[in-house]
């Protein structure tokens, strides 16, 4: 049991910052106890029909996307504890508030916010990890990172599932309660880290100038997307994350047609969980002082055959099994590894905006992967659905090959 503890969590590999960052990474991914549920509260709860359902999970990514941009550029100008805080509030108020939202309007507000209060907080804790280990270590604490938010949400998963037979309202109302831990964690652990304020002109300044002034504004918020290395590589994330979001969208659609249990598919992500669980932190360790870039094209080449072998006719059980094995291991090499490197294209002032382009176009293709994977398995077959699913991610695979050099030189610099 000691020699399991030390594989999963070595002690010698995290600051403690580090560690206590992704500690409250992972209890904020544990309060996300209405997530998995929530177009089953809408539909059973609410009576909204399975199309009002999706528009307003629909809506939630909208709020996400959005608060990518904002809240990753917020925590440069303000600092990461500040941002962190109010968003966690944000969270609390949303979450105790939403059972208590009946009309459509109301919830579709309530949904905006709390996407982009829980998906803003993305880019401030990957900044903040920045910060807390040297260079040398920063894929060794986005692999802790990603392990953390995994093993959060499938203990989320679990509990939610026996809080939701019970009462729908109380999965708010407990993800509000976990919050207030997170926020108090948060608060007396994390460091401040201050921002220095610039002096402003005392003349007041004409409208060209405030023009200007505005422009000036919008182009230091989107340094990131003026970086055509930057928006290479995460236009590359973004098809790989197309990629990604079938297997909680169209793979359990495309197992039911097969004849399959919905039980059955809870082992097969039980199975993807259960993977990055026992290995996410150790493969960290293996490939921190690997060439990153070629890291990032293996990854995609390897999921995007797992995800092309379910093609075949005839995917019993245990293939599918294998199949995840495989994209598996190719997403638990892809995710700390596109932080390190999008960190390190950023000089230190900028991260949270780069970082915060990157959330915006993972979630953008977890909200358009579905809508394109459902398209694909109506109207053209599974064959042609899991045969372009590879055929994305081998696209992502060859414009990280097409920048590496250029990247690596860049960051050799």
């Amino acid at each position: 049991m000691l020699q399991l503890k030390r594989l999963l969590l070595p002690a010698g590999s995290l600051t403690p910052e580090c560690r206590w960052i992704v500690g409250i990474e992972a209890v904020l991914a544990g309060a996300k106890f209405s997530v998995p549920f929530l177009t089953l509260y809408l539909a059973q709860c609410l009576g909204l029909s399975f199309a009002m359902a999706g528009l307003l999970v629909a809506i939630r990514g909208c709020g996400g996307l959005m608060a990518g941009f904002v809240c990753g550029a917020a925590a440069d100008f303000l600092g990461e504890k500040k941002v962190l805080g109010v968003l966690v509030v944000g969270q609390i108020a949303c979450a105790a508030a939403i059972p208590h939202l009946l009309e459509f309007p109301e919830l579709v507000a309530g949904f905006f916010l709390l996407g982009f209060f829980i998906n803003g907080t993305a880019p401030v804790f990957a900044s903040l990890l920045v910060r807390s280990m040297p260079i040398t270590g920063w894929t060794q604490a986005y692999s802790a990172e990603y392990w953390a938010v995994n093993v959060g949400f499938a203990v989320t998963a679990i509990c939610g599932g026996w809080v939701a037979a019970v009462d729908y309202a109380m999965l708010f109302y407990l993800e509000a309660g976990l919050s207030c831990g997170a926020l108090l964690l948060a608060m007396v652990k994390l460091p401040t880290s201050n921002k220095p304020r610039r002096q402003r002109a005392n003349r007041k300044p004409t409208p060209c100038g405030i023009l200007r002034r505005a422009g000036h504004v919008l182009d230091r918020v989107l340094i990131a997307a003026q970086d055509k290395l930057a928006v290479a590589l995460i236009s590359a994330s973004f098809l790989f994350a197309l990629c990604l979001s079938q297997m909680t969208s169209t793979l359990p659609l495309d197992m039911e047609l097969q004849g399959y249990s919905p039980d059955q598919y809870g082992y097969v992500i039980f199975w993807n969980g259960a993977l990055l669980s026992l290995v996410q932190i150790s493969a960290g360790k293996v490939i921190a002082d690997m060439r990153k870039m070629r890291l990032l094209v293996s990854a995609a080449v390897i999921s995007g055959a797992g995800y092309a072998l379910l093609s075949f006719t005839v995917t019993p059980l245990w293939f599918v099994l294998i199949c995840v094995t495989i994209w598996t291991a190719g997403e638990m090499v892809d995710a700390p590894v596109r932080s390190t490197v999008v960190s390190s294209l950023a000089k230190s002032g900028s991260r949270g905006r780069y970082l915060g382009l990157l959330t915006a176009a993972l979630t953008a293709g977890y909200c358009f992967g579905p809508l394109l994977g459902g398209w694909l398995l109506e109207s053209f077959g599974r064959i042609a659905l899991w045969l372009c699913t590879g055929l994305l991610a081998g696209v992502a695979a060859g414009i990280r090959f097409a920048v590496a050099r250029r990247i690596e030189r860049r960051l050799a610099t």
